[in-house]
């Protein structure tokens, strides 16, 4: 059975202002919108229509009273049938005198319940309770609920006898039914607007509750989009949707984290398993040079909100702008991309209480495989080798020393409801994961209040949404990593030797052999702090019923305290003997006021017009807070607690403290979308954006975007091919900007220096320029055209999309050296740089099969993007730069040695190094092959002349594939995800090859086994394939009946297992290393294992 809504809701963006100027723009506003509420409530006490249709479809009549009131209409293709045509004539009459006229002699009733009007068929009484389409009296009652996958309630659900839909109900506000059938061995249709129809066998039960799953129609699905929604048939853009059920499973500290490997073209890519790092983000290549890479999140229609403000479990969509036609809107911050977020909202019904919650345990997958004991003390032996250190008869496993296996846990409350003018959402959230790692650590609560109030016959939505997470780590030094490695598995954790009291007792090999990753990790403490806020007011005003005015207000302030201390047995010079602390606190806000007018007319059924035009300010203040040192402790009791305590050199207090700053960003933006019949539809943007930011003369930028779509199935010559659900292509054209830099870049920065001078008989710190001055630094500027195919066929049993992007980033920002004079600093931050991204992404989805105990769905994702550097020549005359060594290694004895090259032609991220060719066993030497083509030994090499370029740390392709099964109540998801084609720099591996220093370094056991005792240098043996596949995490799940149980509506348990194999060639901890700037691709000794985790969790809704 189709269904058809109409529905005119308002589309929500958000911001909120800050300066005297937008007070008063705001004093207008809320003058002019009280003169607009008087109206509309005046208006809304009458409601009147008038209508003149002679012989016309009553969905046309319905439309244009949705047209003057606002109401939309609810009704089925039975209700077509009914009345295929009508005859009606009034003028302003009541909407009810109206509606009474139109289905009084067709055996058709109407109920209006929240602006919502029902309209629904009679079948042979016209007598029925609000809640029934028909009771037929028969001889055995069933009853039950009816709600969606939340727990929800669904009020109008229908229920029929299968085979004889006569006999049926539909469901009251709590979502309940009563129905008399002639026997409990027959099976129930359960059917809801939007959802999966469901058959129900009751196999003698009397008492059923079902829970009806939402329809996954591409054509229908909702998509959210800049500063509103769409249907995704309406899109000319490329927009990716992931939902709750799509996430990666497992153990997630960050959201970032379940989207990883589920986007064409967007990589997420967070190195190791602390809980306390973050993740590097690339949407379609990287695209700046300098500038942060970071895409633009807007959680709930407020740009910039802060990711760490929502758990996993307030999430209920994702969506992500990939190309410029989508992305512009959002202007000079969508160069990256834009990552939009929807949460969970409250409900009109009977309260539903949620509770999910995890427990996992985790260990490490993969160390580092050095020499055991045992085989260190026979390679030293069989090769006539000495050991330095004093104590040496010991066996020590230096990484199971610093690792642990760690529990971790999530708990997650919801509660949502309301009535039919409010609703309200409310949920809290605690996260604990403490790290693989002794003393590192993650804690996390976030809580989250969202409600909302109609007013003024819904003419006016108030919204309010406030969010606070409170963040609280413990961070390690990485330095740990490389000693555990390194340190001499014979040597002691502590000894009673006197000579290492000043150590703590701890067995340290001053001046050789690293330092103790064992008193590293117990000395040095670093506890954070980190706290963010987020204060939303929203005003939706109908003022015509085609017509809506949104005004949005956002206070972000985030709270950040850092502490550090080094004890007084640490083995550094900063610390040893004296203790040594330093304390930091600041305090970032970001607030934000935006105006939103949204226009929406349809014209004879086939012409769809909309039109947006908004206003936004954001105000951003950063670093406003104050920085702390000191040291000469007498005690480590208070740490760094308390700073005075210590009896340091006084210039060293408030040295690097930090820089407050203060940007802002004004726009004016607007967007047109038209449809005609369905099958043309065009769009197009223009936002003007002005930043504090950037030059004086460059201040002011336009970021213009064109899309348009052709539905080809709607075409004749196609209608007649059934197979063919959808078949569309779309492109568009697009300019979006960065403007991810700090504030004050385009000025002149004065700082101190270490000398001082004589002025009235005192020494006075001396001052100079640190920064020249740019007034033409302006955008960076990406231009970028996407086209698409999406097809969905066989009646959606395959359906998927194909694209393919080019995307041009011109003015790119870069520091460049410059000659001192004429410059006064050495440096200069100018535009001129440009780049590349081109590339094919795929889509694929397929519902394998779909029986009614076995279902099969998978779904695919590939993309391939070649970067290609342009120009590194600068806007600013004589600045030219042919080349750049980026990737400095900086392992011992490898000074000035590079491994990248940042050079017009090549892509971000090549390495460029010298070309190994093997091991010469007659020689006892490496060899190497030189600019010339000549054979040569490492001795004969001249740095960087003889480099050559050795391959590429970007993948030349990546792809994730998902699995889900699903038989009767259990169900089962396996997701796979990798790389292809990207080379590793193991700086690792380099390091702990030194074979020539084994009698103070421990060495890699496949070090051992090549024997190779020269000196390494940085060269192409240290490349390695960086391609893999990894079975990311597989969930087994089982959903539980809970008929009859009383106070339940749902239950589910589930086990998942994360990180589970890896298939790879990489000799590595992990192949999954940074990404990001312009060194990636090097494991550079600050590795942290990666975590494989299982975990048992519940979900219940009451």
């Amino acid at each position: 059975m189709e269904y058809f809504l109409f529905d005119k809701k308002p589309e929500d963006s958000s911001g909120f202002p800050t300066t005297n100027r937008i007070i008063l723009i705001m004093k207008m506003t809320l003058f002019l919108l009280l003169i607009l509420v008087t109206g509309v409530r005046a208006e809304s006490m009458a409601q009147k229509v008038t209508l003149s249709f002679k012989n016309a479809k009553i969905e046309q009549v319905f439309s244009e009273i949705t047209k003057q009131t606002g109401y939309r209409f609810l009704y089925s293709n039975e209700v077509l049938k009914r009345a295929s045509s009508v005859n009606i004539v009034v003028r302003n009459v009541d909407v009810d005198d109206a509606l009474n006229r139109l289905t009084e002699d067709k055996q058709m009733r109407y109920k209006l319940i929240a602006g919502t009007v029902t309209v629904d068929v009679i079948r042979g009484s016209s007598d029925f309770p609000a809640q029934s389409v028909l009771i037929a009296q028969q001889d055995v009652p069933v009853s039950g609920v009816i709600i969606d996958s939340d727990g929800n309630p669904l009020q109008g659900a229908s229920i029929s006898l299968k085979g004889r839909r006569e006999i049926g109900t539909t469901t009251d506000a709590q979502g309940r039914f009563s129905l008399n059938i002639p026997s409990l061995n027959e099976s129930l249709i359960v059917s809801y607007i939007g959802y999966l129809e469901q058959e129900v066998p009751l196999d003698g039960k009397n008492s059923i509750n079902v829970v009806l799953e939402e329809a996954e129609s591409e054509l229908d699905e909702v998509v959210v989009v800049g500063y509103g929604t769409q249907k995704r048939h309406e899109i000319t853009g490329s927009v990716t949707s992931v939902s709750p059920d799509e996430f990666n499973g497992g153990v997630v500290s960050s959201p970032s984290q379940l989207l990883v490997g589920k986007v064409a073209g967007l990589v997420i890519n967070r190195p190791g398993g602390d809980p306390t790092a973050g993740s590097t983000i690339q949407l379609r290549g990287p695209s700046s040079l300098t500038a942060s890479s970071e895409p633009l999140y807007v959680i709930d229609g407020v740009p910039g909100a802060s990711i760490d403000l929502l758990a996993p479990e307030d999430i209920a969509s994702i969506d992500i702008l990939k190309d410029a036609s989508s992305a512009a809107i959002y202007g000079s911050r969508a160069a990256n991309g834009v990552i939009l977020i929807t949460t969970k909202k409250g409900r009109s019904g009977k309260a539903v209480l949620n509770y999910s919650g995890y427990t996992a345990f985790e260990s490490i997958s993969k160390g580092v495989e050095v020499l055991s004991p045992g085989a260190y003390r026979k390679f030293v032996a069989d090769n006539n080798l000495v050991v330095n250190g004093l104590e040496n008869g010991f066996n020590t496993d230096w990484q199971d020393e610093i690792f642990r296996k760690t529990v971790s846990q999530s708990h997650s409350l919801s509660l949502r409801g309301g009535g039919e003018s409010s609703t309200y959402n409310a949920s809290l959230t605690y996260f604990n994961n403490p790290g693989i790692v002794k003393n590192n650590d993650y804690e996390r609560m976030v809580g989250r209040l969202a409600l909302t109030q109609d007013l003024f016959n819904d003419r006016v939505k108030f919204g309010l949404t406030l969010s606070t997470s409170i963040n609280n780590s413990n961070h390690i030094d990485y330095g740990v990593f490389a000693n555990s490695a390194l340190y001499l598995p014979i040597s002691p954790i502590t000894s009673n030797d006197p000579q290492y009291n000043m150590y703590g007792g701890y067995y340290q090999l001053v001046g050789v052999g690293g330092s103790n990753p064992v008193a590293m990790l117990n000395q040095r403490h670093q506890d954070r702090q980190r706290n963010v806020f987020l204060g939303n007011t929203s005003l939706d005003v109908k003022i015509l019923p085609d017509l809506n005015l949104n005004l949005s207000g956002t206070l972000q302030r985030e709270d950040y305290d850092r502490n550090y201390y080094m004890e007084r047995g640490d083995v550094s010079v900063q610390a040893n003997g004296m203790g040594y602390a330093e304390r930091s606190s600041i305090k970032n806000t970001d607030n934000t006021f935006e105006s939103v007018l949204n226009y929406s007319k349809i014209l004879n059924d086939d012409h769809d017009f909309k039109a947006l035009l908004g206003y936004s300010y954001q105000q951003v203040i950063i670093n406003d807070g104050i920085s702390g040192r000191q040291n000469t402790f007498s005690s480590d009791a208070i740490g760094s607690g308390n700073l005075s305590f210590g009896q340091g050199d006084a210039t060293l207090h408030y040295r690097d403290f930090p820089e407050k700053a203060k940007s802002q960003l004004v726009s004016y933006f607007g967007r047109i979308n038209y449809s005609f019949k369905g099958k043309y539809i065009l769009s197009g943007t223009l936002r003007r954006d002005g930043s504090s930011k950037f030059g004086i003369n460059n201040r002011w930028a336009m970021f213009p975007s064109a899309g348009a779509a052709w539905r080809v199935s709607e075409e004749n010559f196609l209608r007649d091919h059934d197979w063919i659900n959808n078949l569309s292509v779309r492109a568009g054209f697009g300019v979006s900007g960065n403007q991810n830099i700090p504030p004050y870049r385009s000025m002149t920065l004065y700082g101190p220096q270490d000398s001082q001078f004589l002025y009235n008989g005192e020494w006075t710190n001396s001052y100079s320029v640190i920064q020249n001055p740019n007034p033409d630094l302006k955008w960076e500027s990406t231009q970028m055209f996407n086209i698409g195919l999406d097809f969905e066929i066989f009646r959606g049993v395959l359906g998927g999309t194909i694209e393919y992007y080019s995307k041009e980033t011109n003015d790119l920002l870069y520091t460049y050296d410059v000659p001192t004079p004429p410059y006064q600093y050495n440096r200069l931050l100018a535009n001129g740089a440009s780049m590349t991204n081109k590339g094919i992404e795929v889509a694929l989805n397929a519902k394998i099969i779909n029986k009614e105990d076995f279902k099969w769905n998978s779904s695919a994702n590939f993309a391939s993007n070649k970067n290609r550097i342009g120009s590194l020549s600068s806007n600013i005359g004589n600045l030219n730069v042919t080349q750049r060594l980026e990737g400095g290694v900086g392992l011992s004895g490898w000074t000035g040695q590079y491994v990248h090259l940042v050079k017009p032609g090549l892509a971000v991220g090549t390495f460029n190094t010298v070309k190994y060719l093997g091991f010469d066993s007659d020689l006892q030497k490496t060899i190497y092959e030189n600019s010339n083509g000549e054979i040569v030994t490492s001795d004969k090499l001249i740095t960087p002349n003889d480099y050559q370029v050795m391959g590429n740390a970007l993948p030349k392709f990546t792809f994730g594939w998902s699995n889900s099964f699903q038989y009767k109540r259990f169900d089962l998801n396996i997701f796979i995800r990798g790389v292809y084609g990207n080379k590793i720099f193991n700086a690792t591996r380099a390091n702990l090859s030194r074979l020539d220093q084994i009698g103070t370094y421990n060495v890699l056991e496949i070090a051992a086994d090549e024997g190779i005792f020269e000196t390494p240098v940085a060269s192409s043996r240290w490349l390695e394939n960086g391609s893999f596949l990894r079975l990311d995490n597989a969930t087994l799940g089982y959903n539980f009946d809970m008929t009859g149980i009383k106070g339940f509506s749902t239950a589910r348990i589930y086990v998942t297992a994360q990180n589970l194999f890896t298939i790879t060639e990489y000799t590595g901890v992990d192949p999954e290393v940074s990404l990001g700037g312009l060194s990636p691709g090097i494991d550079n000794q600050n590795y942290y294992p990666k975590t494989r985790s299982y975990t048992l969790g519940v979900n219940l809704s009451f």
